[in-house]
Formats: structure tokens, C-alpha cells, sequence
């Protein structure tokens, strides 16, 4: 059996749901003191360590904790938000620059017979002339100021007037349509438009690959920052439905941005 076999990075480290870990730390403890009122003090040593070197590898030891703690912390009068539900722990999703209804199958089957994207085995990328004039609209433009950027996406996309900027302590923005659009989605969807000048002539088709392209980056497309993998929520507590988990996610740990949810 392997390490990753035992760990549960989903409930450890950065996305430790400290009440969930709380509760089964509690349970392991009153295990224990059971087992020691009754003279074992062997088993209740034993049982105290393996429980919590399993909450601390594994996030939880009680089958089933995800589901069934959060509903039991909530019912307790403790102070704040247990859960850390707020802002500053959920990642928030952004709105698009380019929204569109086309169905996500056919657009990438339109790119594929445009020739901008292309197989590799069981994946799928953008070609390599496409990939390399992506990534140079994206160097251009994210060091472009807000107000800057604003103009050319409203210069460029022809659904577009003049767009609004927004600054706050969460990042730059655009307002799109009444929605917010963080400015790593807009470099990455407005450098991937352009890209696709050459190859797409739908522009609808053209403009559903421009979102759609979020989904091959793998850095950040403002700051430069390595994309990770993770949760839509940071907390177990964040969802209390046994048959539901959080989405998967590509987040820049610098920006604090979701760039793209990953299809389950």
C-alpha cells in the first residue's frame, strides 16, 4: 500500500475542515478515556495514537465524518462561522467575458475541425501555432493596467460596448453584463479570441473556444503562478449532501482566482 493510498489530501493541509477534525479528535479521546477507566491502558494508549495519527493523515477517522459533522457542529453554540463558509475561505466563481449557450461538446468539435485544437492520446490541446499565439496575447495583455485592458476587450469582442472596471481587496475585475469578471479570466478568454482569429469564422463558435480555452492553462494567465487543483469549497463543512462533493477547480494560489471548473 502506498502513502497517497492512506492520505486524504482532499481533507488534510490547506483543505482541513477543523471542526470535522475537532469532532472525530473528540470521539478518539473519549474512546481512549473509556478504555482507560476500564484498566487498559495499553489499548487506551494504542487506540489514542492510532486515532490521531489517522485524523492527522487522513483528515477524519469516523466513517463518514463529511457527512454527518457539519450538521453536528451547527447545531452547537459555537462563536462565528465554524465553517469558515465566508468569503475569505470559499473561492468564488467569475463570470465569463465571453458567455455563450453553445453546448461545450460541439464547440470543442468545432475547434477540432477548425484545426485549433488537436488530440494527444486521450487528451486534448490547442494546436501548436494556436497555443504559441495565445500564450504571447496573454504575456501581452496581462501586462496591460485595468483600464487598458477594459478597452481592448471592448474594442475586440463585437458583443461588447464600454465595459465598467472594478478594484477591491479581492482582485481587478470587469463588469460584464452586471457580473464580475476577474482579470486572470480576461486575459486568458480575450488573448484566446484573438488566437482564434485565424482558424474560427463562427463568431459564436469563436467566442465559446475563447472560454473554453481555460480549461488548457496551466499557469496563471495574470501573474504567472503554477495552477492547482482543488475545491470549489476549502471546508468539508461547505456541503452537507452525502450524494454531492464540492467541484473540482484550477485556482492560482497567488491571485486567489478560479480559472476553470473541471467537468465530473
Amino acid at each position: 500500500m502506498k502513502w497517497d493510498d492512506i492520505r486524504r489530501s482532499e481533507y488534510t493541509g490547506a483543505n482541513r475542515c477543523w471542526p470535522c477534525t475537532s469532532v472525530n479528535l473528540g470521539l478518539v479521546g473519549l474512546v481512549a478515556l473509556w478504555l482507560y477507566r476500564r484498566d487498559r491502558r495499553v489499548g487506551a494508549l494504542a487506540a489514542a495514537a492510532i486515532g490521531v495519527a489517522a485524523v492527522a493523515v487522513r483528515g477524519y477517522v469516523v466513517p463518514y465524518t463529511p457527512q454527518f459533522a457539519p450538521r453536528l457542529v451547527e447545531t452547537l453554540p459555537l462563536p462565528g462561522d465554524p465553517f469558515g463558509k465566508g468569503p475569505e475561505r470559499d473561492i468564488p466563481e467569475s463570470a465569463s467575458l465571453t458567455g455563450t449557450d453553445l453546448d461545450g461538446t460541439a464547440v470543442l468539435q468545432e475547434l477540432a475541425a477548425a484545426g485549433a485544437i488537436e488530440a494527444d492520446g486521450d487528451l486534448i490541446r490547442p494546436t501548436a501555432a494556436v497555443d504559441r499565439e495565445w500564450r504571447g496575447q496573454m504575456d501581452r495583455l496581462a501586462a496591460e493596467p485595468l483600464a487598458a485592458l477594459a478597452r481592448d476587450a471592448a474594442e475586440t469582442v463585437p458583443t461588447m460596448d464600454e465595459l465598467d472596471t472594478h478594484v477591491d481587496e479581492n482582485g481587478e475585475w470587469l463588469v460584464v453584463d452586471g457580473g464580475l469578471v476577474a482579470r486572470p479570466v480576461v486575459v486568458a478568454e480575450l488573448a484566446a479570441y484573438l488566437a482564434l482569429a485565424g482558424t474560427v469564422e463562427d463568431q459564436q463558435v469563436r467566442l465559446a473556444g475563447a472560454r473554453a480555452f481555460r480549461m488548457f492553462l496551466d499557469s496563471c494567465p495574470d501573474c504567472g503562478t503554477e495552477l492547482v487543483e482543488s475545491s470549489a469549497v476549502s471546508c468539508c463543512g461547505g456541503y452537507t449532501d452525502p450524494q454531492t462533493k464540492p467541484e473540482d477547480v484550477l485556482v492560482c494560489p497567488s491571485c486567489e482566482q478560479r480559472l476553470f471548473t473541471i467537468p465530473t
